[in-house]
């Protein structure tokens, strides 16, 4: 039996706080064998049964309604993916409807018939066809409720502050306690040392401060899917043009690991593509929704000293 391990995952991207980290944590350079590129995913077919409950079948069973495709992705500010957008109108006669499908209620189906190719699988969605017909349009909202969502920030960051208070106080004590010792043996000069490194430290452990602009805001869920952030323009912490997002790379856990960004370059020659973890950039949105950007706190310099993506 083939075993299939692929899961639902796709879309995107962050503006949560993270600790620092470096090259070598921050970049990739080949896809995983049980990832998913966005890219992929988007076009492949949705199929109906009443019930399908088996890991695998030898191709597109009989009683399997072919729903339509899957034409964009909704992604949560985590990086999960929750739901996908299918036109079912062709399918149930009644011209084109647009429906959000939850990502929990699809199930990755092996095909059997292609045993070599583990990435050969069905999408099946367990549902009878009076469930379709009911189904509600789906309409991309363009209301946004900032109070909750600077609440929300806040509480993220206040729980982060929490979760490593802790370790941050008992790392403190420990090298004041050094630093008071040392200072009594070899006077003042060490004392300012040991002063410097705990600076250092406590400075290395705060979460990273976001990326902030006049005229935008942070991108909110319903506007972060696939289409719109693969092609969109890349500025450093400068404001300086660095290059655009070409991929949005999967894992199999439901969360998008990366976004893959073309460095430089000119007409499409002398690009450079990278690897960047998501949670390493921010995604903001212009006030009045014409414009999606990603800002990278790096420069363009230290993104072209990174290795290249290979994917």
């Amino acid at each position: 039996m083939k075993k299939l391990l692929l899961t639902t995952a796709i879309a995107a991207v962050t503006a949560f706080p993270a600790l620092a980290a470096d090259a070598n944590s921050m970049f990739r350079t080949e896809a995983g064998p049980q990832e998913i590129h966005a890219s992929e995913f988007i076009g492949m077919r949705v199929y109906r049964a009443e019930a399908a409950d088996a890991e695998e079948y030898e191709g597109v069973q009989d009683g399997w309604d072919d729903i339509g495709e899957i034409n964009d992705i909704v992604l949560s500010q985590d990086g999960t993916v929750e739901a996908v957008l299918v036109d079912i109108g062709g399918f149930l006669g009644i011209g084109e409807n647009q429906v959000a499908v939850d990502m929990n209620s699809i199930r990755f189906v092996a095909d059997s018939a292609t045993q070599e190719d583990v990435s050969d699988f069905f999408l099946v969605l367990n549902a009878p066809r009076e469930v379709l017909e009911e189904a509600p349009a789906y309409e991309m909202s363009g209301a946004h409720d900032q109070v909750d969502a600077a609440a929300e920030a806040e509480a993220n960051v206040e729980t982060s502050a929490e979760e490593t208070g802790d370790a941050v106080a008992e790392e403190t004590s420990e090298m004041a306690s050094e630093a008071e010792a040392a200072a009594e043996e070899a006077g003042d000069t060490v004392a300012e040392t040991a002063e410097t490194a705990e600076a250092e430290t406590t400075a290395a452990m705060q979460p990273r401060a976001p990326i902030e602009r006049d005229g935008y805001v942070t991108a909110e869920e319903t506007e972060l899917t696939a289409e719109k952030l693969t092609g969109a323009a890349a500025y450093d912490a400068n404001d300086e043009w660095i290059g655009e997002v070409s991929e949005l790379l999967l894992t199999d856990d439901g969360k998008v690991k990366a976004a893959v960004i073309d460095v430089g370059g000119f007409l499409g020659l002398g690009e450079k593509p990278v690897e960047l973890e998501l949670s390493k950039i921010d995604i903001l949105r212009a006030d009045d929704g014409s414009d999606l950007r990603v800002y990278v706190s790096m420069t363009e310099e230290e993104l072209k000293a990174m290795p290249d993506y290979e994917g």
